[in-house]
């Protein structure tokens, strides 16, 4: 998906429109009570702009009892049904607890990662979690499966840790410029969330 995009929703009969983006996260939304979630685009009539607009369906995610959710929207190939495919990921502390990072896997090239001394594989939209290591800094490696290349190194960087906090690194495709048009680099987009305990011990996202 492009690194903006405008979509919309409804939540019981009324539309919600969302703006989407990589590398942080909307507010979080009720559910409906199906857990069916519609994701649309309206276009004026082109026979008369008086006329209700017209609806394009561009993704569809069903949503289980729990969560938070997460809904990863992906582009699917020129051709498909739909423009985009979802992913839906439980984003709870149970399942994303404190100290941790969740990578995923944005680019359209299957991805190794090494961070904090943990090694992933990742296909396109996969995601997996790491552990926080012990010491403040970490180091972050990602190399990519070019089909001409063989495996190519694409991104090293540090990797900052602490404590009472989640990172959410998003590993994205450089886009094409007129300076390169086929770039073979990743970019890491971080989100962290401070984790905060109550005087109940129940932790809460902030």
């Amino acid at each position: 998906m492009s690194s903006f995009e405008t979509v919309l929703f409804d939540i019981d009969k009324e539309p919600i429109i969302l703006r989407t983006s990589l590398g942080s996260f909307s507010r979080l939304y009720p559910a409906s009570k199906n857990g069916d979630v519609v994701f649309y685009k309206e276009t004026p009539n082109p026979k008369d702009p008086n006329l209700p607009p017209i609806k394009t369906t561009l993704a569809q995610a069903k949503l289980s009892d729990g969560g938070p959710y997460i809904i990863l929207l992906i582009q699917n190939p020129a051709g498909s049904a739909l423009e985009y495919k979802t992913v839906v990921l439980d984003h709870s502390l149970e399942k994303f607890p404190a100290n941790t990072y969740r990578v995923y896997n944005f680019s359209k090239r299957q991805l190794a990662v090494q961070l904090a001394e943990t090694d992933i594989l990742l296909n396109t939209g996969e995601s997996g979690s790491i552990p926080y290591p012990d010491t403040s800094k970490t180091w972050l490696k990602v190399a990519a499966n070019d089909q001409d290349e063989g495996w190519l190194v694409v991104r090293s960087a540090p990797q900052t840790t602490g404590i009472n906090n989640r990172t959410t690194l998003f590993l994205v495709d450089i886009p094409p410029s007129k300076r390169d048009l086929n770039p073979l680099g990743i970019i890491d987009r971080e989100m962290r969330e401070r984790i905060h305990t109550d005087e109940f011990g129940v932790q809460h996202i902030r």
